[in-house]
């Protein structure tokens, strides 16, 4: 199938993927040739550019996600390929979460980690020890355990299954620690020497997954389809659930049958389409393995290898590398662009610096390449980046500078039928040719000065600017509540 999430497995040759003359090949359809059908997951991201976050932010990401299930599978079931949202953590929620479980939280900032747990007793508890004990091997205070509501019963046989016990970590700051891009390097450690500690422990463990830990976002997902995820997670209809930023993914399982990990979003991405170049990325991630030096890591780098999870899709691998770079103190766009460059070779309309920027740094890492449209967010920025063909009709479809139908203020960049009736703002994408990616556009809603910083570092980058850019207006934007 065309503009799928991937390949994730061992390849298996489908009558779609046979050769377009082939004898068996099935008769057009009114008018049109069945072999150019394509599926694809459905990606996208709303935020609100002042910073102010609120559940109806979450709501208008809900609706594009239902209005997506088209471009996501479901088995016979009724098990879903899965969906999922990312947003900023709702920080008044866990407040009133934290004191209904009687955690002494009060106005001190916490981090959330979303955990898929082993069902099995003394599986779990193995988990949980090792969860606790990485939490404290980085002086990271475990504030108790949250047990998250979710309605089994909206689940097929298959996802009912295989479902795991999710349960969130509230996790405190480490002492000393006041910047929130520190903390999240701390965090990032601990998750990173979770999933070893898991990967040691063999099979038994194999269900413990990290979907998400840290002090700006958290990752809601489930093994089901768009339509059902609100439902089937009743945090995200409650009023005080609030964010400024939502992304979204309906995914469409290629080669594979889907499971509880794969599904999307995962820690900064959500992806539609598939890396044509995986294993040469993969192998050369890990080729220079050795060689990683930061001085923001010292000694600590070691733990974070290997940097690819061996057993993700394509979609998680592009997720680790982009995570790598960004807890490595890149802004995402910066690490979009390097990750998945413009074809810039035969391009002579490229701005001069545009081009030095991807000259310069394909020295430095080979290009993820495929066709793609990657919607990102680190909780401070949030953007859609978009690479023919997916940037076609299977692509995003609305750009990034696309205001939200209603007159909220609201803006997104979504996949086809994700929201209706929205304005394209003045200044709309250019038109896209064949292999030609559109520069990462971001909308900016953290506080003032995360935006301040990382729009200085984004000017240093690339000057040129990005195509179309919202940028988050507002004195005083709020702090995500």
């Amino acid at each position: 199938t065309g503009g799928p999430c991937g390949p994730e497995a061992t390849p298996v040759m489908s009558s779609s993927s046979a050769h377009p003359h082939a004898p068996s090949q099935p008769p057009a359809r009114g008018g049109c040739d069945p072999w150019c059908e394509h599926d694809a997951c459905g990606v996208g991201f709303v935020a609100h550019p002042s910073g102010v976050a609120s559940n109806e932010i979450v709501r208008h990401a809900l609706q594009a996600l239902a209005r997506v299930a088209h471009r996501g599978a479901a088995a016979t079931d009724r098990s879903g390929d899965g969906a999922g949202l990312l947003v900023q953590l709702p920080r008044r929620f866990f407040r009133r979460e934290a004191a209904r479980l009687g955690l002494a939280l009060g106005r001190r900032p916490c981090a959330v980690g979303m955990f898929f747990l082993p069902r099995d007793r003394g599986a779990r508890a193995r988990a949980t020890a090792i969860i606790q004990g990485a939490l404290a091997g980085e002086g990271l205070p475990l504030l108790g355990w949250r047990d998250v509501p979710a309605d089994r019963e909206l689940l097929g046989a298959s996802a009912g299954a295989s479902c795991p016990v999710i349960r969130q970590a509230l996790v405190g700051a480490p002492a000393g620690v006041e910047r929130e891009d520190v903390w999240e390097r701390v965090l990032y450690l601990a998750r990173r020497t979770i999933e070893r500690r898991v990967a040691e422990a063999g099979a038994g463990l194999s269900a413990c997954f990290v979907c998400s830990l840290s002090c700006r976002t958290v990752v809601y997902k489930a093994l089901l389809t768009g339509t059902d995820l609100a439902r089937f997670y009743p945090d995200l209809t409650a009023p005080d659930f609030a964010s400024a930023i939502a992304l979204f993914h309906q995914r469409y399982s290629t080669n594979t049958t889907s499971s509880w990990p794969l599904v999307q979003p995962f820690r900064l991405l959500a992806h539609n389409g598939e890396i044509n170049t995986l294993w040469g990325n993969r192998n050369a991630m890990r080729a220079r393995e050795p060689a990683l030096a930061s001085a923001r890591w010292g000694d600590a780098v070691e733990r974070l290898q290997p940097v690819i999870w061996s057993e993700g899709s394509d979609s998680a691998s592009l997720d680790n590398a982009l995570e790598l770079l960004v807890r490595s103190g890149r802004d995402p766009v910066h690490a979009l662009m390097m990750l998945v460059p413009e074809a810039h070779e035969a391009a002579p309309e490229m701005d001069r610096a545009l081009r030095g920027f991807y000259e310069y740094h394909e020295c430095l890492v080979e290009p993820w390449d495929g066709p793609a449209a990657l919607a990102f967010s680190d909780g401070v920025v949030a953007g859609v980046k978009a690479v023919a063909p997916a940037a076609g009709p299977h692509g995003a479809g609305a750009g990034p500078g696309a205001e939200w139908p209603g007159g909220s203020g609201a803006v997104g960049g979504v996949s086809p039928g994700g929201f209706g009736g929205g304005r394209q703002r003045s200044g709309g994408p250019p038109p896209r040719g064949p292999g030609r990616a559109v520069l990462p556009a971001a909308v900016q809603v953290g506080r003032r000065e995360q935006r301040d910083q990382r729009g200085r570092r984004s000017q240093r980058h690339a000057r040129a600017p990005a195509r179309p850019a919202a940028r988050a207006g507002g004195a005083h934007p709020q702090r995500p509540e």
